[in-house]
């Protein structure tokens, strides 16, 4: 790969071309640097490149994600803004570093990271690694431009879009999953269930099912990169979790193939695989927030004592995760974090008889190489929220679950 000073690497960008076998087409932004455009209509694809990195005092790919936005701002493409969340990839880099990211346009432009800022130079004869990994990261670029160009030829199927109403542009591509009979189910989101930018979790409706009163068949549907299923379906089958309708790998995606390396090196709970991203789908729990159920505590403790003995942790008992039916039962949610604990270890503070009933279980319940929760590596550090022993890469307690049930108002 060559470096060029002038007219901002076209060298690098005729390279570019031909690998990804996209046509671009320079179109100026106010502020002089150059946007490059997959589609003299449809901005898909952007280049942002500079003869090195931290030129003119700013960050490629923070101004990657402006030249998008001043492109699909564009008057010329409110009809197709309208139709869709306006999907982009993104080149964006300086001298010999490339970064590609990717962004979407709903309310506001999001832009994320789908690779580090990779060095595309040659720097020794010992280059074959980098190289092959590089060349990994261009091809699955090419393709993706493909499918994203066929993306934007079908949007004729698209709702029209009415303010202040649900439209697809403000939620996930997925809307439909695989039901245990193998029929097809299909839904459509109606409403995000946190105020977060970051929220993952929607309220949605099945379209092709009623419940018994006729009505659509409300559901969650949340996207995770790890799950407790087992503890979720253990739970809902003794009435104590809503009933789990789905948990798989999200609908047309394959694995890379790539993966991080001896795993087994690395410390526990880490989550080292990115592209193992998942769908849930569980029904959605009518919740009474005007009722108080008189025995609030009684019945979660009960939950505790039955998932304790059997060899599980919930982990995150914290009072969103908390929810009392209309019939004022109690319902867990957010299993991200649960999963087994390792039974051979004795927890002091544990009422009086659960650690009898863990020891009569253990022989049944842990069987074999057993791998158990831990705290995620990004979970809050604040002050006071946690019982003690909660922190970062900690492997999850039965005493962790009981500490924290004293925290909540019951």
């Amino acid at each position: 790969m060559e470096e060029r000073h002038d007219g901002h690497n076209e060298g690098l960008r005729k390279r570019l071309r031909h690998i990804l076998r996209a046509e671009v087409h320079e179109e100026p932004n106010p502020d002089g640097t150059r946007l490059q455009i997959g589609d003299a209509r449809i901005a898909f694809f952007i280049l942002e490149l500079k003869r090195e990195l931290g030129e003119g005092g700013c960050d490629p790919t923070t101004q990657g994600g402006l030249s998008m936005k001043h492109s699909w701002i564009d008057p010329t493409r409110q009809a197709i803004r309208e139709k869709c969340c306006c999907p982009t990839f993104l080149v964006a880099g300086g001298g010999p570093w490339l970064n590609v990211l990717g962004g979407v346009f709903t309310d506001k432009i999001i832009v994320q990271r789908l690779t580090d800022m990779r060095w595309m130079a040659l720097s020794s004869t010992e280059e074959d690694f980098r190289v092959y990994h590089n060349a990994r990261v261009f091809i699955a670029l090419r393709k993706c431009l493909v499918k994203l160009r066929d993306f934007y030829q079908g949007l004729d199927d698209v709702p029209p879009f009415v303010a202040n109403k649900p439209h697809p542009r403000y939620f996930p591509y997925p809307t439909s999953f695989i039901a245990e009979d193998g029929s097809l189910v299909r839904f459509r989101y109606l409403a995000s269930l946190e105020e977060d930018a970051a929220c993952v979790t929607y309220l949605a409706e099945i379209s092709n099912g009623t419940a018994a009163m006729g009505e659509p068949v409300k559901v969650v549907v949340k996207f995770v990169a790890r799950y407790g299923k087992d503890v979720h379906e253990l739970l809902a089958r003794e009435g104590y979790a809503p009933p789990l309708r789905y948990y798989g790998r999200l609908p047309d995606t394959e694995l890379s193939g790539i993966f991080p390396g001896p795993a087994q090196h690395a410390p526990p709970g880490l989550c080292l695989r990115s592209d193992l991203m998942h769908m849930v789908v569980m029904d959605y729990i009518d919740v009474q927030f005007n009722t108080r159920a008189p025995d609030a505590r009684k019945q979660i403790e009960a939950v505790l004592m039955m998932l304790h003995s059997e060899g599980c942790v919930f982990g995150d008992l914290r009072r969103q995760n908390i929810l009392f039916d209309a019939h004022s039962k109690v319902k867990f949610i957010d299993f991200n974090w649960c999963g087994r604990f390792d039974m051979n270890i004795r927890d002091e503070q544990l009422p009086n008889g659960l650690q009898n009933q863990i020891n009569m279980n253990m022989n049944r319940v842990q069987a074999g190489d057993t791998s158990y929760a831990y705290y995620p590596l990004s979970m809050s550090t604040l002050d006071g929220m946690w019982a003690p022993g909660m922190e970062p890469l900690a492997q999850i307690r039965p005493q962790h679950d009981w500490m924290m049930l004293d925290k909540l108002p019951w």
